[in-house]
């Protein structure tokens, strides 16, 4: 174990990994867009080996590819594969909420309750912090699913919760989406403190299959709703 792991700080692979998912995801990176090693090393000032450490990570989380010759390209995803990934979670996550709904104790409401309320603040931020906001979301899905008791259903859920585009699309979220989102939390919250089941597995579907609308499509492509696609351009010769 290192001193840097052991003193909390975060390792160079660790920081190369948050500022181009945080690049990603507020659009810095364009989709198509190809991440150049050697820029990306002298931008956060460390070697390339942390570089491709983060790079390998961001594509197993789904927000770049990764080819022998072209290197890391920000990923795009098919109007199939997104429609998939919202179908699924709709699915299991509608009924982790009505699971919830069935077994939770006041304790687990009141605490779910204030994971809502903390996403008020940061929702209404401006500039809005896309992680910030992201990691709330993450957060309130993940306590409801905890709520379920049910482990398995938790574990598929967080998994597609951590794909790539869904994190981006919060930098593109309108007003009218984060105001949405919000009443559709505390409305869950409301259903799974009076032990409605069936009310809150309608709302989560509801709520889950209305983000998949931020999407649309481009070129067989989808991508978040104002976000440009970007081209892979040429290797630069000292990347080939």
């Amino acid at each position: 174990m290192t001193a840097a792991f052991d003193s909390g700080k975060p390792t160079a692979a660790e920081r190369v990994y948050r500022s181009v998912r945080d690049s990603i995801s507020s659009g810095r990176f364009f989709i198509g867009e190809r991440l150049i090693e050697g820029a990306l090393a002298e931008e956060a000032a460390v070697s390339r080996t942390p570089v491709r450490e983060a790079l390998r990570r961001l594509a197993s989380e789904g927000f770049v590819t990764l080819s022998p010759h072209a290197g890391a390209i920000v990923k795009g995803w098919s109007e199939r594969e997104v429609r998939d990934v919202f179908e699924t979670r709709a699915l299991i996550e509608s009924a982790a909420a009505g699971l919830a709904a069935r077994h939770a104790n006041p304790a687990d409401v009141d605490r779910l309750a204030e994971m809502a309320a903390r996403m008020e603040p940061l929702a209404k931020a401006c500039p809005r912090d896309v992680m910030a906001y992201s990691e709330a979301n993450r957060t309130f899905h993940a306590e409801i699913l905890r709520m379920s008791g049910n482990r398995r259903m938790e574990e598929i859920a967080l998994n597609l919760m951590d794909l790539g585009f869904l994190v981006r699309s919060y930098g593109q979220f309108e007003t009218e989406d984060v105001d949405r989102s919000l009443s559709d939390h505390r409305q869950l919250v409301t259903a799974i403190r009076n032990g409605d089941e069936r009310c809150a597995e309608a709302l989560m579907r509801a709520h889950i299959l209305a983000a998949a609308r931020i999407f649309r499509g481009t070129e067989g492509q989808l991508t978040p709703r104002g976000v440009p696609e970007r081209r892979p351009g040429p290797i630069p010769e000292n990347e080939r």
